[in-house]
Protein backbone atom coordinates (compact mmCIF):
# COMPACT_ATOMS: atom_id res chain seq x y z
CA UNK A 1 0.00 0.00 0.00
CA UNK A 2 2.47 2.43 0.76
CA UNK A 3 4.36 1.51 -2.26
CA UNK A 4 1.94 2.58 -4.40
CA UNK A 5 1.08 6.07 -2.67
CA UNK A 6 4.65 6.84 -2.75
CA UNK A 7 5.00 6.29 -6.63
CA UNK A 8 7.64 8.49 -8.38
CA UNK A 9 4.41 10.70 -9.54
CA UNK A 10 3.01 11.73 -6.18
CA UNK A 11 6.24 12.18 -4.84
CA UNK A 12 7.11 14.49 -7.45
CA UNK A 13 4.15 16.09 -7.20
CA UNK A 14 4.83 16.51 -3.06
CA UNK A 15 8.28 17.66 -3.44
CA UNK A 16 7.08 20.39 -5.90
CA UNK A 17 4.26 21.58 -3.59
CA UNK A 18 7.43 22.28 -1.33
CA UNK A 19 10.13 23.81 -3.12
CA UNK A 20 8.21 26.23 -5.54
CA UNK A 21 4.91 27.01 -2.82
CA UNK A 22 5.29 30.85 -4.08
CA UNK A 23 4.63 29.06 -7.83
CA UNK A 24 0.82 28.03 -6.81
CA UNK A 25 0.40 30.46 -4.82
CA UNK A 26 1.21 32.91 -7.80
CA UNK A 27 -0.48 30.95 -10.26
CA UNK A 28 -3.56 29.35 -8.60
CA UNK A 29 -3.96 31.64 -5.78
CA UNK A 30 -3.61 31.21 -2.12
CA UNK A 31 -6.97 29.24 -1.61
CA UNK A 32 -6.12 26.89 -4.15
CA UNK A 33 -2.54 26.54 -2.70
CA UNK A 34 -4.02 25.92 0.73
CA UNK A 35 -5.90 23.00 -1.09
CA UNK A 36 -3.26 21.14 -2.11
CA UNK A 37 -1.45 21.79 1.02
CA UNK A 38 -4.34 19.59 2.85
CA UNK A 39 -4.02 17.04 0.35
CA UNK A 40 -0.48 16.53 0.79
CA UNK A 41 -0.69 17.01 4.38
CA UNK A 42 -3.47 13.87 4.11
CA UNK A 43 -0.80 11.53 1.91
CA UNK A 44 1.72 12.94 4.79
CA UNK A 45 -0.74 11.25 7.59
CA UNK A 46 -1.67 7.91 5.48
CA UNK A 47 1.77 7.43 4.85
CA UNK A 48 2.99 7.56 8.46
CA UNK A 49 0.32 5.49 9.90
CA UNK A 50 1.26 2.78 6.95
CA UNK A 51 4.85 2.87 7.97
CA UNK A 52 4.09 3.03 11.82
CA UNK A 53 6.26 6.00 12.32
CA UNK A 54 6.50 7.36 15.39
CA UNK A 55 7.97 10.46 17.39
CA UNK A 56 11.01 8.51 18.26
CA UNK A 57 12.12 9.10 14.87
CA UNK A 58 13.25 12.51 15.70
CA UNK A 59 16.35 12.92 17.43
CA UNK A 60 16.08 14.38 21.05
CA UNK A 61 17.30 17.78 20.27
CA UNK A 62 14.84 18.27 17.56
CA UNK A 63 11.99 17.07 19.53
CA UNK A 64 13.56 19.30 22.44
CA UNK A 65 12.71 22.42 20.43
CA UNK A 66 9.59 21.46 18.91
CA UNK A 67 8.30 21.50 22.86
CA UNK A 68 9.45 24.44 23.51
CA UNK A 69 8.23 26.36 20.39
CA UNK A 70 5.12 24.46 20.85
CA UNK A 71 4.47 26.24 24.68
CA UNK A 72 5.81 29.71 23.72
CA UNK A 73 1.69 30.52 22.66
CA UNK A 74 1.29 30.65 26.95
CA UNK A 75 3.39 33.88 27.08
CA UNK A 76 2.99 35.47 23.62
CA UNK A 77 0.78 38.35 22.93
CA UNK A 78 -0.25 37.27 20.01
CA UNK A 79 -1.15 33.51 21.28
CA UNK A 80 -4.05 33.65 19.14
CA UNK A 81 -2.05 33.61 16.06
CA UNK A 82 0.86 31.77 17.61
CA UNK A 83 -1.02 28.12 17.51
CA UNK A 84 -2.28 28.78 14.50
CA UNK A 85 0.90 29.27 13.09
CA UNK A 86 2.12 26.33 14.72
CA UNK A 87 0.02 24.28 12.44
CA UNK A 88 2.89 25.10 9.67
CA UNK A 89 5.26 23.18 12.16
CA UNK A 90 3.42 20.21 12.83
CA UNK A 91 3.04 19.91 8.98
CA UNK A 92 6.42 20.52 8.43
CA UNK A 93 7.60 17.80 10.63
CA UNK A 94 4.75 15.57 9.16
CA UNK A 95 6.18 15.59 5.60
CA UNK A 96 9.50 14.83 6.81
CA UNK A 97 8.63 11.80 8.67
CA UNK A 98 6.83 10.81 5.82
CA UNK A 99 9.22 11.33 2.99
CA UNK A 100 11.61 9.73 4.83
CA UNK A 101 9.75 6.84 5.41
CA UNK A 102 8.18 6.57 1.54
CA UNK A 103 12.03 6.23 0.50
CA UNK A 104 15.14 5.76 0.45
CA UNK A 105 17.73 8.92 0.50
CA UNK A 106 19.03 7.77 -2.86
CA UNK A 107 15.47 7.93 -4.26
CA UNK A 108 14.83 11.08 -2.66
CA UNK A 109 17.69 12.71 -3.90
CA UNK A 110 16.87 11.28 -7.92
CA UNK A 111 13.09 12.14 -7.12
CA UNK A 112 14.33 15.80 -5.79
CA UNK A 113 16.27 16.58 -8.90
CA UNK A 114 13.33 15.48 -11.17
CA UNK A 115 10.91 18.26 -9.07
CA UNK A 116 13.77 20.93 -9.45
CA UNK A 117 14.76 20.41 -12.85
CA UNK A 118 10.75 20.97 -13.84
CA UNK A 119 11.06 23.77 -11.82
CA UNK A 120 14.38 25.61 -13.06
CA UNK A 121 13.67 24.53 -16.76
CA UNK A 122 9.55 25.83 -16.24
CA UNK A 123 11.13 28.84 -14.95
CA UNK A 124 13.33 29.51 -17.80
CA UNK A 125 10.33 28.85 -20.24
CA UNK A 126 8.22 30.86 -18.24
CA UNK A 127 10.59 34.27 -18.09
CA UNK A 128 10.66 34.07 -21.70
CA UNK A 129 7.39 34.00 -22.37
CA UNK A 130 7.11 37.09 -20.20
CA UNK A 131 10.43 38.46 -21.71
CA UNK A 132 8.57 38.35 -25.24
CA UNK A 133 5.00 39.69 -23.53
CA UNK A 134 7.39 43.15 -23.22
CA UNK A 135 6.25 43.97 -19.01
CA UNK A 136 5.78 42.36 -15.69
CA UNK A 137 3.56 40.09 -14.89
CA UNK A 138 2.00 40.13 -11.72
CA UNK A 139 0.33 37.35 -9.22
CA UNK A 140 -2.74 35.93 -10.48
CA UNK A 141 -6.00 37.65 -8.64
CA UNK A 142 -3.92 40.77 -7.65
CA UNK A 143 -4.84 43.80 -9.18
CA UNK A 144 -1.34 46.43 -9.97
CA UNK A 145 -1.44 50.15 -10.75
CA UNK A 146 0.68 52.79 -12.00
CA UNK A 147 1.73 53.35 -8.32
CA UNK A 148 2.40 49.53 -7.50
CA UNK A 149 5.84 48.59 -6.61
CA UNK A 150 7.70 46.74 -8.81
CA UNK A 151 8.78 44.42 -6.33
CA UNK A 152 5.26 43.06 -6.09
CA UNK A 153 5.83 41.41 -9.54
CA UNK A 154 5.79 37.86 -10.03
CA UNK A 155 8.27 38.59 -13.18
CA UNK A 156 9.49 41.80 -14.51
CA UNK A 157 10.44 40.30 -17.27
CA UNK A 158 14.54 40.63 -18.01
CA UNK A 159 15.51 37.82 -19.81
CA UNK A 160 16.84 39.43 -22.04
CA UNK A 161 18.55 42.13 -20.22
CA UNK A 162 21.25 42.15 -17.54
CA UNK A 163 18.29 41.80 -14.79
CA UNK A 164 17.61 39.24 -12.45
CA UNK A 165 15.37 36.88 -13.41
CA UNK A 166 12.84 35.37 -10.35
CA UNK A 167 11.29 32.24 -12.59
CA UNK A 168 8.49 30.14 -11.20
CA UNK A 169 8.97 30.92 -7.75
CA UNK A 170 9.06 34.96 -8.13
CA UNK A 171 12.01 35.17 -6.29
CA UNK A 172 15.35 35.68 -7.60
CA UNK A 173 17.23 34.33 -4.38
CA UNK A 174 14.82 31.51 -4.01
CA UNK A 175 15.21 30.56 -7.69
CA UNK A 176 18.83 30.80 -6.95
CA UNK A 177 19.02 28.50 -3.81
CA UNK A 178 17.35 25.97 -5.94
CA UNK A 179 19.54 26.17 -8.80
CA UNK A 180 22.06 25.28 -5.70
CA UNK A 181 20.59 22.50 -4.80
CA UNK A 182 19.96 20.74 -7.92
CA UNK A 183 24.10 22.03 -8.99
CA UNK A 184 24.67 19.70 -5.53
CA UNK A 185 22.83 16.80 -6.19
CA UNK A 186 24.11 16.82 -10.28
CA UNK A 187 27.86 16.97 -9.39
CA UNK A 188 27.11 14.61 -6.82
CA UNK A 189 25.44 12.12 -9.20
CA UNK A 190 28.58 12.62 -11.74
CA UNK A 191 30.90 12.02 -8.69
CA UNK A 192 29.60 9.28 -7.46
CA UNK A 193 28.88 6.95 -10.38
CA UNK A 194 32.33 8.16 -11.65
CA UNK A 195 30.47 8.24 -15.29
CA UNK A 196 29.77 11.19 -17.69
CA UNK A 197 26.01 11.23 -16.87
CA UNK A 198 24.25 13.28 -18.95
CA UNK A 199 21.12 14.02 -17.04
CA UNK A 200 23.36 14.66 -14.31
CA UNK A 201 26.01 16.74 -16.78
CA UNK A 202 22.62 18.50 -17.67
CA UNK A 203 21.30 19.19 -14.46
CA UNK A 204 24.45 21.08 -13.22
CA UNK A 205 24.62 23.45 -16.30
CA UNK A 206 20.87 24.09 -15.74
CA UNK A 207 21.65 25.29 -12.31
CA UNK A 208 24.91 26.96 -13.40
CA UNK A 209 22.68 29.70 -15.75
CA UNK A 210 20.21 29.99 -13.25
CA UNK A 211 22.57 30.82 -10.90
CA UNK A 212 24.15 32.72 -13.16
CA UNK A 213 21.35 34.67 -13.93
CA UNK A 214 19.83 35.37 -10.62
CA UNK A 215 22.83 36.84 -9.26
CA UNK A 216 22.23 35.97 -6.04
CA UNK A 217 24.80 37.47 -3.34
CA UNK A 218 23.79 34.78 -0.67
CA UNK A 219 24.28 31.80 -3.38
CA UNK A 220 27.77 33.09 -4.49
CA UNK A 221 29.17 33.29 -0.51
CA UNK A 222 27.31 29.76 0.05
CA UNK A 223 29.37 28.30 -2.93
CA UNK A 224 32.31 29.60 -1.71
CA UNK A 225 31.62 28.07 1.48
CA UNK A 226 30.78 24.45 0.07
CA UNK A 227 34.09 24.36 -1.95
CA UNK A 228 35.82 25.33 1.55
CA UNK A 229 33.90 22.88 3.54
CA UNK A 230 34.87 20.59 0.57
CA UNK A 231 38.63 21.00 0.61
CA UNK A 232 38.65 21.16 5.04
CA UNK A 233 37.30 17.52 4.93
CA UNK A 234 39.35 16.39 2.27
CA UNK A 235 41.73 17.56 4.53
CA UNK A 236 40.49 15.68 7.06
CA UNK A 237 40.14 12.22 5.66
CA UNK A 238 43.88 12.54 5.26
CA UNK A 239 46.22 10.64 8.15
CA UNK A 240 49.18 11.73 9.52
CA UNK A 241 50.81 14.55 11.29
CA UNK A 242 51.26 17.05 8.02
CA UNK A 243 47.99 16.21 7.11
CA UNK A 244 46.80 17.55 10.15
CA UNK A 245 49.29 20.60 10.20
CA UNK A 246 47.91 21.44 7.07
CA UNK A 247 44.44 21.53 7.94
CA UNK A 248 44.95 23.39 10.89
CA UNK A 249 47.03 25.85 9.12
CA UNK A 250 44.06 26.05 5.75
CA UNK A 251 41.85 26.78 9.27
CA UNK A 252 43.57 29.86 10.20
CA UNK A 253 44.04 30.89 6.59
CA UNK A 254 40.30 30.66 6.37
CA UNK A 255 40.04 32.72 9.99
CA UNK A 256 42.41 35.41 8.90
CA UNK A 257 40.68 35.74 5.42
CA UNK A 258 37.52 36.11 7.34
CA UNK A 259 38.76 38.81 9.41
CA UNK A 260 40.18 40.48 6.76
CA UNK A 261 37.12 40.62 4.97
CA UNK A 262 35.41 42.03 7.79
CA UNK A 263 37.69 44.97 8.09
CA UNK A 264 37.00 46.11 4.29
CA UNK A 265 33.42 45.34 4.36
CA UNK A 266 32.22 48.13 1.80
CA UNK A 267 34.76 46.73 -0.53
CA UNK A 268 33.65 43.03 -0.05
CA UNK A 269 29.98 43.50 -0.17
CA UNK A 270 30.07 45.63 -3.55
CA UNK A 271 31.93 43.02 -5.21
CA UNK A 272 28.70 41.10 -4.24
CA UNK A 273 26.91 43.33 -5.80
CA UNK A 274 25.10 44.87 -2.52
CA UNK A 275 25.23 47.87 -0.21
CA UNK A 276 27.53 48.14 2.71
CA UNK A 277 23.76 47.28 4.77
CA UNK A 278 22.98 44.01 2.49
CA UNK A 279 19.85 45.70 1.39
CA UNK A 280 18.27 47.49 4.14
CA UNK A 281 18.72 44.21 6.35
CA UNK A 282 20.85 46.06 8.83
CA UNK A 283 17.57 47.73 9.37
CA UNK A 284 15.25 45.21 9.38
CA UNK A 285 17.90 43.22 12.05
CA UNK A 286 17.93 46.28 14.02
CA UNK A 287 13.73 46.66 14.52
CA UNK A 288 14.05 43.10 15.51
CA UNK A 289 16.68 43.27 18.08
CA UNK A 290 14.51 45.91 19.79
CA UNK A 291 11.33 43.12 20.08
CA UNK A 292 13.99 40.46 21.18
CA UNK A 293 14.99 43.07 24.30
CA UNK A 294 11.52 43.08 25.49
CA UNK A 295 11.45 39.00 26.11
CA UNK A 296 15.23 37.99 25.49
CA UNK A 297 14.83 34.88 27.15
CA UNK A 298 11.33 33.17 26.39
CA UNK A 299 10.82 34.95 23.42
CA UNK A 300 7.20 36.52 22.05
CA UNK A 301 6.19 33.43 20.69
CA UNK A 302 7.10 31.28 17.64
CA UNK A 303 5.17 31.49 14.11
CA UNK A 304 8.01 31.17 11.46
CA UNK A 305 7.40 33.93 8.90
CA UNK A 306 5.54 37.20 9.74
CA UNK A 307 1.69 36.87 9.45
CA UNK A 308 0.39 40.14 8.06
CA UNK A 309 -2.81 39.74 9.12
CA UNK A 310 -1.13 40.40 13.27
CA UNK A 311 -0.30 43.94 13.53
CA UNK A 312 2.21 43.15 16.14
CA UNK A 313 4.05 41.72 12.97
CA UNK A 314 4.10 45.14 11.11
CA UNK A 315 7.96 45.47 12.74
CA UNK A 316 9.33 47.00 9.31
CA UNK A 317 8.91 48.01 5.89
CA UNK A 318 10.80 48.84 3.01
CA UNK A 319 10.05 51.19 0.35
CA UNK A 320 6.15 50.19 1.84
CA UNK A 321 6.31 46.80 1.90
CA UNK A 322 6.40 45.09 4.74
CA UNK A 323 9.04 42.97 5.76
CA UNK A 324 7.42 39.05 6.26
CA UNK A 325 10.74 37.42 7.78
CA UNK A 326 13.81 38.90 9.86
CA UNK A 327 16.12 37.82 6.89
CA UNK A 328 18.28 36.04 9.60
CA UNK A 329 16.84 32.52 11.24
CA UNK A 330 18.42 33.40 14.39
CA UNK A 331 17.47 36.63 15.18
CA UNK A 332 13.95 35.16 14.30
CA UNK A 333 14.14 32.87 16.22
CA UNK A 334 15.51 34.84 19.40
CA UNK A 335 12.66 37.50 18.93
CA UNK A 336 10.39 34.23 18.58
CA UNK A 337 11.37 32.25 20.99
CA UNK A 338 14.12 33.52 22.94
CA UNK A 339 17.42 32.87 23.64
CA UNK A 340 16.31 29.31 25.26
CA UNK A 341 14.76 28.16 22.13
CA UNK A 342 17.90 30.17 19.21
CA UNK A 343 20.22 27.68 21.94
CA UNK A 344 18.20 24.43 21.02
CA UNK A 345 17.71 24.77 17.50
CA UNK A 346 21.70 25.62 17.67
CA UNK A 347 22.26 22.51 19.16
CA UNK A 348 19.96 20.60 17.09
CA UNK A 349 21.42 21.93 13.81
CA UNK A 350 25.37 21.01 14.79
CA UNK A 351 24.69 18.06 15.61
CA UNK A 352 22.51 17.34 12.59
CA UNK A 353 25.65 18.68 10.65
CA UNK A 354 28.16 16.53 12.97
CA UNK A 355 26.48 13.60 12.34
CA UNK A 356 25.84 14.16 8.25
CA UNK A 357 29.74 14.80 8.69
CA UNK A 358 30.49 12.11 9.64
CA UNK A 359 28.79 10.00 7.46
CA UNK A 360 30.27 12.15 4.26
CA UNK A 361 33.86 12.06 5.83
CA UNK A 362 34.28 8.65 5.71
CA UNK A 363 32.98 8.15 2.14
CA UNK A 364 32.58 11.01 -0.24
CA UNK A 365 30.40 9.34 -2.63
CA UNK A 366 28.38 8.00 0.23
CA UNK A 367 24.85 9.73 -0.30
CA UNK A 368 24.71 11.63 3.09
CA UNK A 369 26.76 14.07 0.86
CA UNK A 370 23.86 15.47 -0.58
CA UNK A 371 21.81 16.35 2.62
CA UNK A 372 24.67 17.25 4.24
CA UNK A 373 25.72 20.04 1.36
CA UNK A 374 21.99 20.91 1.22
CA UNK A 375 21.81 21.63 4.97
CA UNK A 376 25.54 23.62 4.87
CA UNK A 377 23.86 25.82 2.11
CA UNK A 378 20.66 26.43 4.23
CA UNK A 379 23.08 27.20 7.43
CA UNK A 380 24.73 29.66 5.56
CA UNK A 381 21.55 31.05 3.73
CA UNK A 382 20.53 31.50 7.67
CA UNK A 383 22.06 34.32 8.21
CA UNK A 384 20.68 36.35 5.53
CA UNK A 385 17.32 34.88 5.06
CA UNK A 386 14.88 33.07 7.35
CA UNK A 387 13.39 30.64 4.54
CA UNK A 388 15.13 27.71 6.98
CA UNK A 389 11.53 28.56 9.42
CA UNK A 390 9.18 27.79 6.69
CA UNK A 391 8.41 25.51 3.56
CA UNK A 392 11.02 23.78 1.68
CA UNK A 393 13.70 24.93 4.32
CA UNK A 394 12.52 23.55 7.24
CA UNK A 395 11.19 20.33 5.99
CA UNK A 396 14.71 19.93 4.68
CA UNK A 397 15.59 20.79 8.29
CA UNK A 398 13.58 18.29 9.59
CA UNK A 399 14.23 15.87 6.83
CA UNK A 400 17.90 16.20 7.25
CA UNK A 401 17.62 15.54 11.08
CA UNK A 402 15.54 12.30 11.05
CA UNK A 403 18.90 11.23 8.13
CA UNK A 404 21.26 11.83 10.65
CA UNK A 405 19.50 10.48 13.66
CA UNK A 406 19.40 7.21 11.61
CA UNK A 407 23.32 7.24 10.95
CA UNK A 408 23.94 8.20 14.72
CA UNK A 409 21.59 5.38 16.50
CA UNK A 410 23.69 2.74 13.35
CA UNK A 411 25.08 0.87 12.07
CA UNK A 412 22.72 0.44 8.93
CA UNK A 413 22.93 -0.77 5.65
CA UNK A 414 20.77 1.47 3.63
CA UNK A 415 19.25 5.07 4.28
Amino acid sequence: MAQIIAKKPVMVAILTLLFAGDFFRNALTVPVWAALVIVASMWSLVIVIINRVTWRALPIPLVALLGWWAITPVWSPYATTSLVMLLSVLLGVLFGLAITSAIPVDELVRQSALSLRLILFGSILFELSVALVGHPVYPVGFSETSATPIEMAWSRGLLFSAGRIQGLVGNANVLGMLGLVLLIIGLWRVYASRQWRTVSVLDAALAIAIIARTMSATVTVTLVALAVILGLTALARRNGLWWRIGLGGAVAVIGGAMVAAMSQWAAVVALLGKSPDLTHRFDIWSAVVDRIAEKPILGSGFVGWWPNWDQWFAIHAVDGIPMSQAHNVWLDIAMQSGLVGALLFAVTLIITLWNLWRKFAQSSVSVVAVPFLVLCSLTVQSLTESRLLHEWGFVSFITCAIIAERIRVGPIDKL
